[in-house]
């Protein structure tokens, strides 16, 4: 489930915490949302393993979307190779109507990306820099934000040091 967090040296007591708390809250999620039958999305885990009279809640636009896409082979390679969020977003330029109900069925997943990340950076500062670390805050900010440092730019602006 999260392979960032598996590539770290990581206690013991810390990964059974964390499945336990994982647990916890797929117990949870069953109690609040009962009514999520997940072989119902199988459609959007792989599209083209699926029969489309078998997928049930789609329109007549998402059906032959779905039809159209289940007999194009260059997507059928494209799937084989990137990731499926990056399918879905890459399928939307051809098939639209599907595509978008995919990328939202879809969107909540993603999103526990950043979580993942974010303990991930965490179990680093707290192993390996905790006599240098300032605020935890800082950092994560900085480790979790899509926008790229423009170093070269930075440096720039500044001049070097001129020796006394």
């Amino acid at each position: 489930m999260f392979p960032r967090t598996a590539e770290r040296d990581v206690d013991a007591t810390l990964i059974s915490l964390i499945s336990e708390s994982i647990i916890l809250l797929k117990d949870q999620m069953k109690k609040y949302f009962p009514s999520i039958n997940i072989e119902t999305y199988d459609w959007v885990r792989n599209p083209f393993s699926v029969a489309v009279d078998e997928v049930i809640g789609l329109t007549f636009a998402e059906e032959d979307n779905l039809v159209s896409l289940k007999n194009d082979r260059t997507l059928m390679l494209k799937f084989k190779e990137t990731a499926l969020n990056k399918f879905w977003i890459y399928a939307q330029a051809e098939f639209p109507e599907i595509s978008i109900k995919a990328i939202k069925i879809l969107l909540p997943f993603f999103t526990s990306y950043l979580c993942e990340q974010g303990f991930s950076v965490v179990t680093t500062i707290k192993s390996k820099k905790r006599e240098r670390l300032q605020s935890v805050e800082e950092e994560l900010r900085v480790s979790l934000s899509t926008i790229r440092p423009r170093i070269k730019h930075l440096c720039t602006k500044r001049q070097a040091q001129m020796s006394h």
